[in-house]
């Protein structure tokens, strides 16, 4: 079991009964935010949605734990299991001590707030997650809006970064979409492959495109192992395959001029992205600037 699974055990043993799926995350939320455990990059990132902060990844992984026996759902509720709580317990003694304290301190700190309560604390603290809330009536006055963008060639690699991380952090840029220029876009990680992506995306009010013929397929890509193997690929794609390409190409750009959206692809370094190439030559051809997020 994941250590970020572990503290949702914890989270829910320390509450004692079943609590609203809401408050739960709302606890973890402020787990990450408060607590030492945001310092570990593979604990859950958070969006801004319709009840404030939500994990598109901590909710699947809290269908998975009820999959597995780990825990029982109510209509609104969520708690430990009765008949696995021993095992339960177990997974949470792997604890660290300092992942056992954040936890503790969470609950010291919010685990007597009602649902109400809870919500308006963190509406007011982090008021970025309350901006696409649809509980207006909580929601402060001082909401900070994304940036309002002009359209641009811009650029995002989804390396080392969680589903809710990357999401999160396309819309505090103020991106409107994604244009998804990968050949086969599929991915270990959840949230990565185009099926998914695409359905969180829409979740999220963004437009979600998929240019496949722009991509480098898998087999061109075999024989990577250094920045200059990546390089000589990239010197090819943009001198050989690129000019084979302009009605793509042509499309792109439409897309890229008609509102904020980002190229996207896995690696985290642009220079060993075709991203990049992709976005010299829409610059070079439409006027618009470049900018990798």
């Amino acid at each position: 079991m994941l250590n970020r699974q572990r503290l949702i055990l914890a989270l829910l043993d320390q509450a004692g009964a079943p609590i609203p799926k809401t408050k739960l995350v709302r606890l973890a939320f402020l787990l990450r935010e408060e607590t030492a455990v945001g310092r570990d990059q593979t604990f859950y990132g958070f969006v801004p949605y319709k009840y404030g902060p939500f994990s598109f990844g901590m909710n699947r992984e809290l269908d998975a734990l009820e999959r597995d026996g780990y825990l029982a759902r109510g209509k609104e509720s969520i708690g430990l299991a009765l008949r696995t709580k021993k095992l339960s317990r177990e997974q949470i003694e792997c604890l660290s001590p300092v992942q056992s304290e954040a936890v503790a301190s969470v609950f010291r700190k919010y685990g007597s707030s009602n649902r109400t309560s809870l919500l308006r604390s963190v509406y007011t603290r982090y008021p970025w997650f309350a901006s696409s809330s649809e509980l207006g009536q909580y929601v402060p006055e001082d909401v900070p809006a994304a940036p309002k963008r002009k359209p641009a060639a811009y650029t995002v690699g989804y390396e080392g970064k969680s589903v809710d991380g990357f999401f999160n952090g396309l819309l505090a840029a103020g991106m409107k979409g994604i244009l998804d220029v990968r050949a086969n876009p599929v991915s270990r990680k959840y949230g990565f492959a185009k099926r998914s992506m695409s359905r969180i995306a829409g979740n999220l009010g963004l437009a979600y495109h998929h240019l496949p013929e722009l991509g480098i397929t898998g087999d061109r890509r075999s024989d990577l192992s250094d920045f200059e193997s990546y390089q000589r690929l990239l010197d090819q794609y943009e001198k050989k395959m690129l000019p084979m390409r302009a009605a793509h190409i042509e499309k792109v750009t439409a897309l890229l001029k008609s509102m904020p959206l980002a190229l996207l692809c896995m690696e985290k370094d642009v220079r060993c992205c075709h991203r990049g190439r992709l976005a010299n030559r829409v610059a070079q051809e439409s006027g618009l600037s470049i900018e990798h997020l």
